[in-house]
């Protein structure tokens, strides 16, 4: 199988929690890194997962022992991390939305093509078996010609359980831009 594949953290907040779960231990990866803007955050993550160090944030970028960098900032600091990796020659994955921009997202892929690295991003809800039933059913013509939609959220969103919500909201500009472009795939 060769060596694992070499996973930097870049932000350990409440999402990370999913992420180690389904990480730590895998057989193909290894969390070689970990940095917060907390660095008590950092290092307790550290102790929890064999192998991996805690470090700042520009060190964890210019790591030799770090392939990919997992960014799971918050969404204002997505292109940042993402920009700083690539430069280093990291490949990025990371947490929703790439970027809150949509020049900022374009400056990702074009980084990473020009540094020839990897970016990818966790897919919205779009992509969930909901919208992707209705989008499946007005691409057959199951329903006409839609000429108007609406969607209604029938339980309460992440400000009810979220430590910060705040920090996980950015422009509606940006939400309206990653629906058309994650629709828009076949």
């Amino acid at each position: 199988m060769g060596e694992p594949h070499r996973v930097g953290i870049v932000g350990l907040g409440v999402i990370s929690r999913a992420y180690l779960k389904t990480l730590v231990g895998h057989p193909s990866l290894r969390i070689t890194a970990v940095a917060d803007l907390d660095p008590a955050r950092s290092e307790a993550a550290a102790a929890e997962i064999p192998g991996a160090e805690a470090m700042p944030v520009e060190r964890l970028l210019a790591s030799a022992d770090v392939d990919t960098v997992l960014n799971l900032t918050i969404p204002a600091a997505h292109a940042e991390i993402a920009l700083g990796a690539i430069a280093a020659g990291k490949h990025v994955y990371a947490e929703k939305p790439l970027a809150v921009t949509f020049a900022d997202g374009r400056s990702i892929i074009e980084a990473a093509a020009a540094a020839g690295v990897r970016v990818g991003c966790a897919p919205d809800t779009v992509l969930g078996t909901g919208t992707q039933t209705a989008r499946a059913a007005i691409d057959a013509g199951l329903i006409g010609r839609p000429i108007a939609a609406s969607a209604t959220m029938v339980t309460p969103g992440h400000e009810r359980w979220h430590p910060n919500p705040t920090s996980t909201t950015w422009p509606a500009a940006a939400r309206c831009w990653t629906w058309g472009r994650t629709t828009s795939l076949r």
